[in-house]
């Protein structure tokens, strides 16, 4: 029996439903007092009940040959598998055998479950620590601190040139080789992408810039001032992005990426790095030799206070001022310096 059958008898089967219910319709009903009435009229569940009588004979005799169409589908199945087993067999080379099957789903449902979590969770880490440049700020916040350790032990200004000329030299030579080598510079930055800023991946690193600011300062001005330069570029500069980043919406824009609010944190931290440095450090660690400290309140018209705010403004201005468009990891230390320096000079008694 073709297995195209079952749908012609099916189709067969509703014209005749078709042809008894509109031969049913178009019907007349007499009743004893000789009204005729109209078959339509007839409640829907007596047309139900007569739809089931009047082709419940032909259903009934289409059983058998259903039968015999699961019967023949039976069979095709049967060829279908194994035809596939067949396939499968010549094909070995290349099958997972049965024994690894376990293994492999287990692989493939940790690599889709735990895997993207884990990577989602690594990029909004990364995102979230880029964003705010934290490894950068610790590096920058660590130097100050390190530097006023060397200063506690005694280091000498001329025992901290050879370490950071070397420094300066090895990043130099760094960032000389990457800028000339695209693969190479690709995969340093990409091993450094928790300090290195975007602008800086096609261009000299910052760290380069603030070795060459911390030389400079140290080999032109006395102690007390260079380490206080050093200070504020470690620390208030660090304020100024923080508190600019969190509350300069809040207040005007001074400039290119500046914000009062920037300015009063750079401000601020200014006075306390001064009041460490002369009010608590020098004066407990008699470390100094004759001439290395330049300000002294014995020979200035200037007390702490005064001085500390001094400090305070000059700690804002070198970090608000873009010169030339040099990195303020440069300009940060040489300008405070600079200006600290002369200050101080003239207000020598």
């Amino acid at each position: 029996m073709s297995a195209f059958s079952t749908p012609i008898k099916a189709k067969g089967i509703k014209n005749e439903i078709e042809d008894s219910m509109l031969s049913f319709n178009n019907k007349t009903i007499s009743t004893p007092n000789n009204n005729k009435i109209n078959s339509s009229y007839i409640e829907e569940e007596d047309k139900t009940y007569i739809y089931n009588t009047t082709i419940e004979d032909d259903i009934s005799s289409n059983y058998e040959e259903e039968d015999d169409d699961d019967d023949e589908e039976n069979v095709i199945q049967d060829l279908e598998d194994e035809i596939r087993e067949r396939l499968s067999k010549e094909s070995n080379d290349t099958e997972i055998e049965e024994d690894d099957e376990p293994t492999i789903k287990k692989d493939i449902k940790q690599s889709s479950t735990s895997n993207p979590k884990t990577d989602l969770t690594k990029t909004k880490f990364e995102k979230f620590i880029t964003k705010h440049e934290i490894p950068r700020k610790v590096f920058h916040s660590s130097i100050g601190i390190l530097t006023l350790w060397l200063y506690t032990k005694g280091t000498t200004i001329p025992q901290l040139f050879a370490p950071l000329l070397t420094a300066f030299v090895l990043v130099l030579a760094n960032d000389l080789i990457r800028l000339h080598n695209p693969e190479i510079n690709k995969f340093i930055t990409s091993k450094m992408w928790f300090i290195i800023r975007e602008n800086e991946k096609e261009s000299y690193n910052g760290v380069l810039f603030y070795l060459a600011g911390v030389l400079i300062v140290l080999y032109l001005y006395p102690k007390d001032i260079s380490v206080l330069s050093i200070l504020l570029l470690s620390w208030a500069d660090t304020a100024a992005s923080t508190v600019g980043r969190q509350f300069g919406k809040y207040t005007p824009k001074i400039g290119k990426n500046k914000s009062l609010a920037g300015s009063l944190g750079s401000f601020f931290v200014g006075i306390l790095s001064s009041y460490l440095w002369y009010g608590c450090l020098i004066p407990n660690y008699p470390v100094n030799k004759p001439g290395e400290i330049f300000w002294s309140p014995n020979h200035s018209f200037l007390n702490i206070h005064i001085l500390s705010l001094i400090v305070g403004v000059v700690a804002s201005v070198s970090e608000f001022i873009d010169l030339w468009g040099l990195d303020d990891n440069f300009t940060i230390p040489v300008l405070s310096g600079t200006c600290l320096y002369w200050i101080t000079k003239i207000a020598q008694s």
